[in-house]
């Protein structure tokens, strides 16, 4: 559970009132969006910003223990340096491009593949349990580290997006980083999937619909992504808290979180810990 300190329904804090400054996106990363349901690459951070986050995060993983290093959810909600990482002002101007000044967080997710690893994303849909299809949404996904074919990239189907929400089974694989292993009931066309490489620091933009998964890391190195869910206050959804980091209109209907603030790294540690299972 998300600790009673952190809660402030219909809440606005004023230092997550940003006006927003400069578009990032280019009308052909716009049209790309809107066509083929995913854009990139797209620079946010710098590589060296990207390597701050990265020992950030692997500070984090040293706690866990091996077993644990494949998905970490919420860290947005208890650390500072990943509630930065999310609403860092080049990401949210990004975002801001495709959804408006109405901006909140639903939830992020980092996927962490060791080298080596059999860890695999089965080709799904975000939307399937999410409901994110029915209003204004958009995932960006996060390079810490190099992502490529070798260690196991995202992969997209181009334009599967337009299809709408799709079937989907799920099926037990201890490999499948989705907890479901929840996967689309369709032939895929892969000759249609598109590998969205990334360098340490680029993101894509992808849309809730769109047919998605990765393959195993076959390489020395990790491949790491930090995912941002971002929704506008037109979402519904009461059973997890979002936090509002654009936008002045009404709130009273989501659960609204606050952000983390300075906190010692143990302290941080226990309540994540406590929250996610770790």
């Amino acid at each position: 559970m998300i600790p009673a300190s952190l809660m402030s329904p219909g809440s606005l804090f004023e230092k997550d009132r940003k006006v927003r400054t400069v578009a990032v996106l280019s009308h052909q990363q716009l049209r790309d969006y809107e066509r083929n349901g995913i854009a990139f690459p797209i620079r946010v951070f710098s590589t060296a910003e990207a390597s701050t986050f990265r020992r950030a995060l692997a500070s984090i993983a040293d706690n866990c223990g091996e077993g644990s290093l494949k998905r970490l959810d919420g860290l947005h909600l208890f650390f500072d340096w990943a509630y930065r990482l999310a609403t860092h002002e080049t990401l949210l101007n990004a975002v801001e491009d495709v959804l408006g000044n109405d901006i909140l967080i639903d939830g992020t997710l980092v996927f962490w593949k060791p080298p080596r690893d059999s860890g695999f994303v089965s080709w799904h849909q975000d939307a399937l349990y999410s409901g994110w299809h029915l209003t204004p949404t958009t995932s960006a996904w996060i390079a810490l580290t190099a992502s490529h074919q070798s260690n196991g990239c995202m992969r997209a189907i181009s334009g599967s997006h337009q299809d709408g929400l799709l079937k989907h089974g799920n099926v037990s694989d201890e490999s499948n980083l989705l907890f479901r292993g929840e996967r689309v009931i369709v032939d895929i066309d892969e000759s249609r999937a598109v590998d969205v490489i990334l360098q340490p620091g680029e993101m894509s933009l992808h849309q809730s619909t769109i047919i998605h998964g990765s393959n195993p890391n076959t390489s020395d190195e990790p491949r790491i992504g930090f995912i941002v869910r971002f929704v506008t206050s037109r979402v519904t959804r009461r059973d997890r808290p979002m936090l509002r980091v654009r936008g002045e209109t009404d709130c009273s209907h989501l659960r609204l979180a606050e952000p983390p603030g300075e906190r010692d790294q143990q302290s941080a540690l226990s309540a994540w810990r406590a929250f996610s299972g770790c």
